[in-house]
């Protein structure tokens, strides 16, 4: 038995309210996939939790766990000896009691293990392990130097009325002065 709502044979009807729950739903979806790493807790892996607790010590501000979560991967490729060379690092901080990057920097050898703790630093400010144009990035606007700069970098504007105006109505074109 036909209903008149039954589409004919090989057509498919579509309402309104269909097409935007669908909508809503993929759009959902992408939003909780592309979160997901977000959710995971940084602190299961060992190598990671003491990785962060060596760049809490090297820099001495907030970081970001998910740059450090993507950190730690290109770091790890570029240093094959990078979970003992962390365990010697903390091992220097935890003889001097370090606090803070002060307090056992120049306990830190030449050599490997200084290179490294400056590699980290670097990462966390730029985003990069290397200045280098073939340099991996893993952070762009979470690099402590892109936060200093901030307040001091203009969003480009092609209006009359100049930069980051976005408020103000342009300048009017016509009439055009005679001179």
């Amino acid at each position: 038995m036909l209903h008149h709502d039954d589409p004919p044979a090989g057509q498919v009807l579509l309402s309104r309210r269909k097409v935007l729950l669908s909508g809503a739903i993929i759009l959902a979806s992408g939003l909780v996939t592309s979160s997901l790493p977000a959710f995971a807790l940084p602190g299961t892996q060992p190598a990671f939790s003491a990785f962060m607790q060596i760049s809490r010590l090297l820099v001495n501000h907030q970081l970001d766990e998910s740059m450090g979560q993507r950190m730690l991967p290109v770091l790890a490729a570029e240093e094959p000896q990078l979970t003992e060379q962390i365990q010697q690092l903390i091992a220097i901080a935890q003889t001097h009691q370090a606090n803070v990057v002060e307090d056992f920097f120049p306990a830190i050898p030449e050599g490997a293990l200084q290179a490294l703790a400056y590699k980290i630093i670097f990462g966390w400010y730029t985003g990069s392990l290397q200045p280098t144009r073939t340099a991996k990035t893993f952070a762009f606007e979470q690099a402590m130097t892109w936060h200093t700069t901030l307040d001091a970098i203009t969003i480009p504007s092609y209006g009359f009325s100049g930069p980051n105006n976005w408020q103000r109505s342009n300048t009017p074109v016509l009439p055009v002065p005679q001179f």
